[in-house]
This record gives structure tokens, C-alpha cells and sequence, in this order.
């Protein structure tokens, strides 16, 4: 989309501006699961399976949530997809934006669950309210990497809103301006999300990891970064077989995630190369090389759950590729 403002020759010779009429700003923000095992808080991936969230102008303020957890998520200004979008658009001191919108969500990501909601809606927001300033005020918009810091301050680590930004399975590098990497995903990776039907929040799961780790725990874990790391780029998916873990965080979380093994142990003897822990949990990836092998390990999760006593749902994904972009048309 262009930053430069729509303008019009006028019968005098001097260049107008043109007000824009009103718009509908589309975009499709992925799930995304961090961490990844020895990753923590710094390695995530996008997933095939997305929030729809749309904003129209010229229409009375107003909010619809639709599809997950639309009981519960609030439908007026603290949403945290407007409230992502009042940020941005009181930050940049927006004055031409207009204020009459509605915004219309489709939410598919569930809720508390460690799939990345939150950084849905914050990439979402912030992306919308870009879109509507590329229309109205195209001198205040920010380019993408501005928006991923803002992002990653709101949220408050970068493990799952850079993906959901960015697509793909990213490396983020720490500093005071964390840099990307986004790291090759071989074509037959599947993940199997399982998802329990219990909610697990962050600041609860965060709670029980220790603020100090053992060297040996320390060293396990560069180790096992730096195997998972070649595995992607060699394409060598079967070097993660056999001793792939975490040591960080995953060992306590567990302690939260009834079944938690069990489900883990079923989902490599069913054919998992590995499971990690999604994001803070309670929801679990297990790692399959081809469809075949993920349909199969997915059916098991879902059995292994229910024998514990945990109704759980489970799905089958890819690793999105894609950047997360705004479609814009006229109304």
C-alpha cells in the first residue's frame, strides 16, 4: 500500500488534497506457538489457522466478536484488538483518523490455550490502525519493523508476536533492538496442536519457573537449541528423535497440565518426532513428519487426553509462511 496521500489537480494548477471516502481493512493474523521447546521466549512459529479481523469506516463505533470465546471477550473499547489500535493511533497523535468504525472479529485461535491469542490481537490491532493512518494520514504510518517493536513492548517478549507479524518459525536475538531470523521450516512438518479444555494464563504458568537455573540445565539447553536449529536447516527432521527436551521451563509448567506425560509418551510411540510444550500451555505441539503420521498421532492425543479425564480438541497444521499483511478496499 502506498504512503503517499491521494491528491488531485485542481483548475488552478495547485495540487489538493483529496479526502478519503470510507474503507474496509481486512487482515488474517496467525496462531502462533512459542518457545518450542528449548527456545523460551525467544523462538516461535506461525500456524495455518487464523484470526479474522476487519474494520469499517464511516459506522457507528461498535464491536462483534464471533467464532472463539466470543462469550466471554469483551465488545467495546477495552477489546484488545481496539484497545491495540487506540495505542498506535494516540501515540502517533492521529487527528485525521476517523473515530466513527466498526470493528467486526472471527476469532479461530483459542483463548488461554498458549496458541498466541494475545499476540493476535495485539499484530492485529496495530496493523489495522497502521492501515487506517496509510489512508488518512499516510505520513504518520510506521514501517513494519516499528510496529514489531511496539508489538513486542506490548506483549512484552517476542516469541509469538514476531511470528504472527512476520510468518514463518523465527529466531528472535535479544538486545536493545531485537533482531529476526526466520529459520527454513522443511516442507513435510506437520504440528499437531492439542488442545485441552481447560485454560491455563500466562502470569500463572510464568509463575512457576525459576528466576535461576543450574549450569548443567544451561548447557543442556544450548545444546538442544542448537540440534533443533539444525534440524530445520539440514532438513534432518530424525535428529530430533531420542533425548529432545527442555529444561527451562517445560518440567514445571508440566506440573499445571494434567495427563501432560501420558499424552507426550502416546504421541511419540504413535510416531511424533517430539512434542513441546505450546507457549505457556496447556496446549501441546507434537512434531510429525507428513500428514499421515500427524493424523494418526493426533487421534492418540486426543484419546490419551479423555483417558485422564480431559476432553481435549485436536487439529493438524502447517507453519505459515506467509508476512501478515492489511487488504484494503473502498465501501
Amino acid at each position: 500500500m502506498s504512503r503517499k496521500a491521494d491528491a488531485a489537480q485542481s483548475t488552478d494548477g495547485m495540487v489538493s488534497m483529496l479526502v478519503p471516502g470510507r474503507v474496509r481493512l481486512t487482515v488474517r493474523v496467525p496462531a502462533t506457538s512459542a518457545n518450542l521447546g528449548p527456545g523460551f521466549d525467544c523462538m516461535g512459529v506461525a500456524l495455518t489457522v487464523f484470526n479474522e479481523m476487519t474494520v469499517e469506516t464511516g459506522q457507528p463505533f461498535a464491536v462483534e466478536v464471533h467464532g472463539e470465546a466470543a462469550d466471554v471477550l469483551p465488545a467495546d473499547r477495552s477489546n484488545a484488538v481496539v484497545a491495540a489500535m487506540d495505542a498506535l493511533l494516540g501515540q502517533v497523535g492521529a487527528a485525521r483518523v476517523p473515530s466513527d468504525w466498526r470493528v467486526v472479529l472471527h476469532n479461530r485461535i483459542p483463548v488461554g490455550s498458549g496458541l498466541g491469542s494475545s499476540a493476535s490481537a495485539i499484530v492485529g490491532g496495530l496493523l489495522l490502525a497502521n492501515g487506517l493512518l496509510e489512508v488518512y494520514e499516510p505520513e504518520k504510518a510506521l514501517r513494519r519493523d516499528e510496529l514489531l517493536a511496539i508489538a513486542v513492548a506490548m506483549e512484552g517478549h517476542p516469541d509469538n508476536v514476531t511470528p504472527a507479524l512476520l510468518g514463518g518459525l523465527c529466531l528472535t536475538l535479544p538486545g536493545e533492538a531485537p533482531h529476526t531470523l526466520k529459520l527454513p521450516v522443511p516442507p513435510s512438518l506437520r504440528f499437531v496442536v492439542a488442545v485441552p479444555s481447560f485454560r491455563l494464563y500466562t502470569e500463572d504458568s510464568r509463575r512457576v519457573v525459576p528466576a535461576m537455573v543450574a549450569r548443567e540445565d544451561a548447557v543442556f539447553n544450548v545444546a538442544q537449541a542448537a540440534r533443533l536449529t539444525y534440524a530445520l536447516c539440514s532438513g534432518d527432521l530424525a535428529s530430533l528423535r531420542d533425548g529432545f527436551g527442555d529444561r527451562l521451563h517445560e518440567p514445571y509448567r508440566q506440573t499445571l497440565i494434567p495427563g501432560y506425560a501420558a499424552v507426550s509418551r502416546a504421541a511419540v510411540a504413535a510416531g511424533a518426532l517430539i512434542t513441546t510444550l505450546s507457549g505457556a500451555g496447556p496446549s501441546m505441539l507434537a512434531w510429525c513428519d507428513g500428514d499421515a503420521v500427524a493424523y494418526g498421532v493426533a487421534r492418540t492425543m486426543a484419546e490419551t487426553w479423555q483417558a485422564h479425564g480431559v476432553p481435549a480438541r485436536t487439529f493438524v497444521y502447517r507453519a505459515c509462511e506467509e508476512e501478515t499483511v492489511v487488504v484494503r478496499e473502498a465501501i
